[in-house]
Formats: C-alpha cells, structure tokens, sequence
C-alpha cells in the first residue's frame, strides 16, 4: 500500500491544494463545457419548446443524481479509514458500498420507468411540452447506475490519483459533446439526442472506473469483503445523506419556482428557467472541482488528527471561492445578454425576458459558493447533523415559502429573489457556526 501521508500532509497546503484541486476544477470545466455544448444543440434545434422541457426534466435528473451524492459517504470513509492507516478496513466500505450501488441504481431505474409519465406531471409538465419531456428522459432514466457509478470518481481522487479522476470527468465531457453533434445534428435525432449522447458517455466511464478499482494498488475489490451489510450501507448513507436529501430538495424547489414562474410568466418563464439553471449550475461546476479537491484533503488530514492542516485548508477553501464566484457574477451581470443570446436564436422576447430574470436571480451567487464550501467542510469530517440541518433550513425554511411569499407580493420578481435571498442568509449563519468549529477542533476540544 502507498503510503498516502506524502500525498496529503508532507508537501505545504497550498502545494497540496493544488495538486489534487486544479486536475478536479479542469475536469468539472470539461464537463461543464459539455452541458453547455448539449443545451446549446437542444436550443438551437428545438428552440423554446425544447429548453422549456429542459427545464422540466433537470429536477427530474436533480433526483437521478441525489443518489449519487447518497452514496458519497463511500470517499469519505475511506479517506478517514486511509488517514488512520485502516486498509483492510477501505476496502470492505469500497466492496459493500458498490454492491449496494448496483442494486438501488437497478431499483431506482425500475421505479422511474415505470412512473415516469405521473412524475413529469408533478414535476409540471403541460401538454404543449410533456412529449418533448418523455422523449428525453426515455434515454435519461438508464443512466441511473452508471451515474452514480461515475460519481466515485471523487473516491479515485481521495485514493490520492487525481489525474484519473479528471481524466475520467475529461473523457464523459468530450465524448459527450462528440455524440452530440453526431445525433442531434447530423441524425436529427432532437432532445433524445442528446439523452443518448450523455447515456452513451457516462456507460464507458463507469465500466472504467469498476476496472480501476479491479486493479488499484491502493485499494482495490476483494470477492471476500463483497456484501450485503446493512451496517456499512447505514453508515455510508448517514454520511451521504446532507447531499442526498440537498438534491431532492433542490429538486423540489426548482419544480416549485418552475410552477410558480410559469403561473405569473407563462411558458417564457419557464423556458428562461432552464437557460438560468445552466448557468447557475455553470457557476457551481466551477467551484466543485475545487471542493471536490479539498474535500479528499480535510477527509485524510481529519482521519490523521491533522487539525491545523484542516484550518489552512478550510481557509484558502473559502478565500478561492467567494473571489472566484465573485469574478463570474461580474461577468455574467455584464454579459447576460450574450450568455442568453447564445443558447437561444430568433427569439427576443425569451432574451429580453431572460437576461432580466437571471441577474435578479444569479447576483448573490458568491452567497451560495460561501454555503457550498462551508458545508463541504462539515461534510468531510462526518459532521452530517449539522450539514443536513441547514439544507433543510436552506430550502424548506426559507426557499420553498419564499417563491410563494414574495411571489404573492411580487409577481416573476419575487419567484426570482426567492432563490438569492435564502441562499445568502443561510450561508452568513453558516459561516459563524464553521469558524466556531474549526476553533473548537484546533483546540482539541
């Protein structure tokens, strides 16, 4: 076995940071970059109608991927069970935690086929978009294992390899955006298109990462620590749970903005809804190679006792984001128009109507990016009580009530606030409670 202390403790922070950040930030670029590539063929082929069901079916894919994060707990505890020089034990959460991986990907992919009609509907579909919405996710709800195979690429990197890990993340982008150009521009195939480009990518990469983990020097899978335990499965859960339920949260309340907008705005709300989403998803991609870097850090450096490693790195965690997320807002309120202009074509209404909702709904952004990384550090050190109290708070508390309340008062104005003034009070409370707790852990208390 490596001895992983080199990788994450005997270099200085900011080496370090770098080293497992930079390949994860360029890997999430690519795949951002390929979302961007995929909205912008569905815009310019389908037009209004088509990101209107994008903007039905990203909540749809939000469920998808919450599992995904349920199973984030699996890098965590093996970071720490690493940290504390615990290989034997790794591996049984590597073996177990994939089992279950494969049989709730399998369960899930049968529940959403079989009611993915009534879903939509909940989810808002009318009868103008519905046909454009099952078309996509037809190809979507296959993807179910192989993506939340494909998210313990973030366990490659917090095994100390982070340039699979972003080679993994570079490859699912590219030749996502390859297949494409293949079916929707050159076979016509329209949005399920572009669900087969991405059912298609995210397959090959998840194969990859299972022969990884066949043939990894560092941990690898093992027939006599394959099993069922319901143990391993509860606690890879708990930790995984903040992201988890974060995602179905965040499900429901772009289904609740989605309905509300398009009560006050009509069909070209909810049309600019999903351009919005992309770029707000845009502006979080960008951080989460970077948190996806740290985390793997706090995770062994927390495993190792290595409490002021955790501090230094907690700090320039939160430095690089709110400058980072500041410097994109600051582009995107100077650019909004061009950002809108490029996904969709020969529509000025949907434009104007657009650029005004997404500055009034993006501008506090650095909030959310502030959230984010305070909750990635409490996430990281199993800390989930804390994580998942305050996506309840971020959300049900103050999200939710909000698209209703200000909407009420408002009108489109207030659904779009909902969103900026939750988020930036939320993140200021959580702030306070992590720099109590960083003091708290420095002290050995």
């Amino acid at each position: 076995m490596q001895d992983l202390s080199l990788k994450f403790e005997k270099q200085s922070t900011l080496a370090t940071i770098l080293k497992f950040s930079i390949p994860s930030s360029f890997g999430a670029i690519i795949g951002m970059l390929c979302v961007l590539t995929d909205r912008y063929f569905i815009g310019q082929v389908a037009g209004r109608e088509g990101m209107a069901a994008i903007a039905l079916v990203f909540p749809y894919a939000m469920i998808i991927n919450s599992f995904n994060f349920a199973f984030s707990g699996i890098a965590i505890i093996i970071g720490v069970k690493l940290g504390s020089k615990d290989k034997d034990g790794a591996e049984k959460i590597l073996c177990t935690g994939f089992l279950w991986i494969f049989i709730v990907g399998i369960l899930l992919t049968l529940f959403l086929f079989l009611f993915n009609t009534p879903i939509l509907k909940i989810l808002g579909a009318s009868s103008s978009n519905i046909s454009h919405a099952i078309e996509y996710t037809n190809f979507l709800i296959p993807i179910a294992t192989f993506q939340i195979i494909l998210g313990q690429s973030t366990l490659i990197r917090g095994i100390g390899d982070s340039v699979t890990a972003m080679g993994v993340n570079i490859f699912t982008g590219l030749f996502n955006v390859i297949l494409d150009y293949i079916f929707i521009i050159k076979f016509d195939m329209g949005i399920s298109g572009a669900a087969l480009a991405t059912l298609i990518a995210t397959a090959l990469s998840a194969f990859y990462i299972l022969f990884y983990f066949f043939k990894s020097d560092v941990i690898s899978f093992s027939k006599q620590h394959f099993s069922l335990n319901v143990k391993i499965l509860k606690e890879i859960f708990r930790i995984g749970s903040p992201r988890f339920y974060n995602q179905l949260l965040q499900s429901s309340v772009i289904t609740v903005t989605n309905i509300q907008a398009g009560v006050y705005g009509g069909d070209i709300a909810t049309a600019a809804i999903g351009i919005i989403s992309i770029c707000r998803s845009v502006m979080n991609t960008s951080l989460q190679g970077f948190n996806q870097g740290t985390a793997a850090i706090i995770s062994y450096t927390f495993g190792s006792k290595n409490y002021s490693r955790v501090k230094e790195v907690l700090k320039i965690q939160l430095y690089t984001v709110i400058s980072v997320s500041t410097i994109l807002v600051l582009l995107m309120l100077f650019n909004t128009e061009k950002i809108v202009s490029f996904f969709i074509k020969n529509d000025p209404p949907l434009v104007e109507f657009t650029v005004s909702a997404m500055r009034l709904n993006l501008f506090l952004m650095p909030f959310t990016a502030m959230f984010l990384a305070c909750n990635n550090f409490f996430h990281s050190i199993k800390d989930s009580v804390i994580a998942t109290r305050f996506f309840i708070l971020r959300i049900i508390i103050l999200n939710i009530p909000l698209v209703y309340i200000l909407g009420y008062f408002f009108q489109e104005i207030g659904v779009w606030l909902a969103f900026p003034i939750s988020d930036a009070s939320v993140a200021i409370i959580m702030f306070f409670l992590t720099v109590k707790k960083i003091r708290k852990i420095s002290s050995g208390n």
